[in-house]
């Protein structure tokens, strides 16, 4: 009987062994957000690419039409690493979330431009006082325009009724009449210019230099770094493809969006790959612009409290840049 009752207590051991393991291994798989628009296709590319898989990183890979998605997917603890705009990440921080900024994704002033339907008689921005503008409220883009696109040409916010509407909608909020202007980026924004359905009046550079933030989910950063590093050495193989081979790299993103069902021809996407401009690291610059960003959420009534992203827990870029040492990686 006790040789009995010893077996079943070996048995349930092992079970609840085998049973730990399983649940350490699911822990170790590492959930990842890609952006439907260009700054996703780092993403994109270290996937379809086989990045990730070289490494041995054992991952899911979703897509998102919103930067701010992933950032919620994040602090509901469902996703590990995305997109989301540097001004997201400021209002989640100042109003006491947690999620990490682990890196810039990129800067994206040369993807996003101010557009009108093709027959528009607009020439500036001056021109469209008064017009319906669909943008995404509190997104980077957002703020950009608010605060730094409207000033230049002496206008208010109040001159520009907003049409708060996601990325992917924007394009069918022009072509319905339901907003005459549009922030876009690419690859719909080259995509729609082509199929001559909207023209560009300028893009985002000259007033901001608008860059979206890579974030992490701060419980498995401290679990799994490990996980992060092979993350980020497939995400870097990605970067460095853009600046050596971007018509590689075009085709390895074409080819996703085919399967996704964009109707798009490869030179497009050869075209709009050579805007993204490749930064990564969290610099001095970078906190002090977050510093200033921050200070004119609050006046825009965005949030109520301020951040100081010079000495926040939440932004630690120290695992990239640890690999792209490793890698003799360089902006």
């Amino acid at each position: 009987m006790k040789k009995r009752i010893a077996s079943i207590l070996i048995a349930a051991a092992m079970l609840a062994g085998l049973l730990g393991a399983g649940t350490a291994a699911e822990a170790a798989k590492l959930r990842i957000g890609a952006h439907r628009a260009l700054m996703g296709s780092f993403e994109i590319v270290a996937h379809r690419g086989g990045f990730w898989k070289k490494q041995g990183l054992d991952y899911t890979i979703a897509n998102f039409k919103q930067g701010k998605l992933m950032r919620n997917a994040i602090i509901q603890g469902n996703l590990d690493t995305g997109t989301t705009g540097f001004s997201p990440f400021s209002t989640a921080i100042s109003r006491g979330a947690r999620v990490t900024a682990i890196g810039v994704t990129a800067n994206i002033c040369d993807t996003q431009h101010i557009v009108v339907p093709v027959k528009s008689k607009a020439k500036s921005l001056k021109d469209l006082k008064g017009v319906t503008f669909a943008n995404k409220k509190g997104t980077s883009t957002d703020f950009a325009f608010q605060s730094y696109v409207i000033p230049a040409h002496g206008l208010k916010s109040s001159d520009f009724p907003l049409l708060s509407v996601r990325t992917t909608e924007r394009i069918a909020a022009i072509v319905s009449g339901n907003a005459q202007a549009a922030l876009v980026g690419d690859p719909m924004l080259e995509i729609a210019i082509q199929a001559g359905q909207i023209r560009s009046l300028e893009n985002l550079c000259k007033y901001d230099k608008t860059r979206m933030m890579h974030v992490g989910n701060p419980d498995t950063l401290k679990k799994h770094p490990e996980l992060y590093e092979k993350y980020f050495r497939g995400w870097l193989m990605a970067h460095k493809l853009l600046k050596d081979d971007p018509d590689k790299y075009a085709k390895i993103y074409h080819t996703d969006l085919v399967a996704l069902g964009t109707k798009v021809n490869l030179s497009v996407i050869q075209a709009v790959v050579r805007r993204l401009r490749s930064e990564v690291f969290i610099t001095g610059e970078v906190k002090s612009y977050l510093n200033d960003m921050n200070k004119k959420q609050k006046k825009l009534g965005w949030i109520k409290k301020i951040t100081d992203f010079k000495k926040t827990k939440y932004i630690d870029d120290s695992i990239l840049r640890k690999v792209a040492k490793e890698m003799n990686y360089s902006n």
